[in-house]
């Protein structure tokens, strides 16, 4: 009999010890699952960091290319020493270029810089067998930038090319094709200078063009389990790829050894249990002090597998924030205000300004000022700041690795805990809203139509030369500029021509600016002024003559004036701000010099002087 009633108790501890192993097995399972996602999303970071960094500087290499082109075809086509110059200047700020070089209308080459490395294509000519040409074509077609696959470099190697287009405005205004001013860019330091940043030992990289492999840097190591690929998007170039495979060296840095501590302690825990319950059966009919026993016994163990399991659960919550923080794209560290130690910091604090952690929290410790200039006075103003209940949001620079400066916009918090004070920071780089509100700025002070700068900048400007020229003892010259009968221009051609010959006088007022601090203004209307900084009469004859030259030149057809031309009325004074009290009466004298040159037979550049100042009548009519 007690054969039978015993083997029941014991298959059921034997399915109750199998449960719990599976539980354990089951829970061992999830936690490598959860551990093995999160070094998924570890490499799909870096692959999309690696990404957008590789967009982001050729990015900025398509803007400095399409800034020479502006030039080019705004100013007509560039001498070869200001190409040269300009060139120069994007070759010194991106190792990766190969040679930047201007391939005229008939596809020759004409320019390249530099020439070392790149003799064999000196006399190179884009022909309709060249891979490139139907890119270059369409590019010359749309007038718009376009970025090659890679092919085989007369030079040698890979490489890529950005094609953009050169156009030169002919006499009648329409734009003729000039060729490309080409980028031309090779693969392998390309991605050398992409990979500096990257540690070696943790990815294997692969620049994959048509899931085909074009570069490969292989870390040792390298698993081919749980690759990343990420899809390049190069302006109209959508066939590149980047691919990143992790190393073990990463793996064995991200891996926890939580999944086996919790699975040993489970099974533990299990056969515990069971051994626990045998041993309850075994002494069944022992004492009631051994019965009370064997319930202690039971309470204590699923009190400590409680214990336990709120443990792993907290642990859990404390991986999932930090792992939260660490995809965050602003910046969070933590530290004692008095020793600077870090008590926390997220991924994005170091990264975004080039230095690895290590690096980070010992600048912070051993020489703030290095990493934050200023760091004591923001200490302190934020300290100030919420003693008085006030905002604390500072605009600081961070200093980058590479020794630039990083806008930053930080967010403190200081909190008194154990007699110790801690400073809580959120950083972010708010460059980019820094660059909007300044073009905004510089959008509010120019002319529309013209696009010289307005009235507004005009009166502004004057204000500021006017006291910095008074401190320095320096001359000013202000030219008032009038477009001889405007008014029958616009009868007699319309508004349309009207607004075009405007944009045509602008052009020329702006050519003949050759100094910094000089600026054209259009002052209302078919007036228009021009302040020159630190310049006599002579120099304002000068620029005064060249405008009258420049404009003869363009010989603008005029059926209501009586040289049948366009041609300007100027009125030129000159100042010593340093014994005058505002630029008022500069303006007035240049405006009565105007209002003598008009009634003097137009066309012609008058300087004011206190003689024939008399001889101006403001109540008479205003004359165009």
């Amino acid at each position: 009999m007690r054969a039978r009633s015993v083997w029941p108790a014991r298959l059921a501890l034997a399915f109750l010890l199998l449960v719990l192993c599976s539980a354990s097995l089951l829970l061992w399972r999830l936690l490598e699952s959860d551990q093995h996602k999160r070094l998924e999303e570890h490499v799909g970071y870096q692959a999309r960091t690696l990404a957008r960094q590789l967009e982001n500087n050729l990015s900025i290499e398509v803007e400095s290319l399409e800034r020479i082109a502006r030039l080019w075809n705004n100013l007509g086509r560039l001498q070869q020493a200001e190409w040269a110059h300009e060139a120069n200047m994007a070759l010194q700020g991106f190792s990766a270029y190969q040679s930047i070089q201007w391939v005229g209308a008939d596809l020759r080459m004409r320019w390249l810089l530099p020439l070392a490395g790149n003799e064999a294509a000196q006399n190179f000519r884009l022909t309709a067998d060249h891979p490139n040409y139907p890119l270059a074509m369409q590019a010359k077609n749309t007038g718009e930038q376009r970025f090659s696959n890679s092919f085989q470099l007369v030079q040698g190697g890979r490489g890529f090319v950005l094609y953009t287009p050169l156009f030169l405005k002919d006499a009648q205004g329409q734009r003729q094709f000039d060729g490309f001013l080409q980028g031309v860019f090779r693969v392998e330091p390309l991605m050398k200078q992409l990979l500096d940043g990257l540690d070696s030992d943790e990815f294997s990289v692969q620049l994959l063009e048509n899931d085909r492999p074009l570069y490969s840097h292989q870390a040792q190591g390298s698993l081919a389990q749980m690759p990343q690929r990420v899809a390049l998007k190069l302006l109209n170039n959508h066939t590149f790829s980047l691919q990143l495979n992790p190393t073990q060296a990463l793996l064995q840095r991200l891996n926890s050894p939580l999944p086996q501590v919790v699975l040993g302690a489970s099974l533990a825990i299990s056969l515990l249990l069971v051994a626990a319950l045998a041993l309850a059966l075994e002494n069944a009919r022992r004492a009631e002090a051994l019965q009370v026993s064997n319930r202690l016994l039971k309470i204590e163990a699923t009190r400590r597998e409680a214990v336990e399991r709120r443990l792993r659960d907290s642990r859990e919550r404390l991986q999932l924030v930090l792992d939260l923080t660490d995809s965050c794209q602003d910046s969070l560290f933590i530290f004692d205000t008095e020793s600077r130690e870090l008590l926390h910091m997220n991924q994005a604090t170091y990264a975004s300004l080039g230095y690895r952690a290590e690096h980070f929290a010992q600048l912070l410790r051993n020489d703030p000022e290095q990493l934050l200039p200023g760091f004591h006075t923001w200490l302190k103003q934020a300290r100030s700041a919420q003693q008085d209940n006030q905002p604390r949001i500072f605009q600081r620079e961070m200093r980058r690795r590479d020794g630039s400066s990083q806008a930053a916009e930080i967010n403190t918090q200081l909190v008194q805990l154990h007699e110790r004070e801690y400073l809580i920071a959120v950083s972010r780089d708010n460059r980019e809203r820094l660059a909007l509100e300044a073009r905004l700025q510089r959008l509010s002070q120019l002319d529309g139509l013209t696009g010289l700068y307005n009235r507004r900048f005009f009166d502004q400007q004057l204000q500021a030369e006017w006291r910095r020229l008074r401190r320095i003892g320096a001359p000013m010259t202000l030219l008032m500029i009038d477009i001889d009968h405007f008014k029958a221009y616009n009868d007699a051609l319309g508004h349309l021509a009207g607004d075009d010959v405007l944009r045509k006088v602008a052009n020329v007022l702006q050519e003949c600016l050759q100094r910094e601090g000089d600026v054209a203004c259009r002052y209302g209307g078919e007036e228009f002024s021009i302040i020159l900084t630190n310049t006599g009469l002579e120099g304002g004859e000068h620029v005064a003559a060249r405008v009258h030259e420049l404009i003869a030149n363009l010989a603008i057809p005029h059926p209501g004036s009586p040289q049948q031309y366009l041609t300007l009325s100027i009125g030129l004074a000159v100042a010593e701000p340093a014994n005058e009290e505002n630029p008022g009466s500069l303006i007035a004298r240049s405006d009565q010099a105007l209002y003598q040159a008009k009634h003097g037979g137009r066309n012609q550049t008058r300087i004011w002087n206190a003689a024939q100042a008399s001889s101006y009548s403001p109540s008479e009519p205003p004359v165009t």
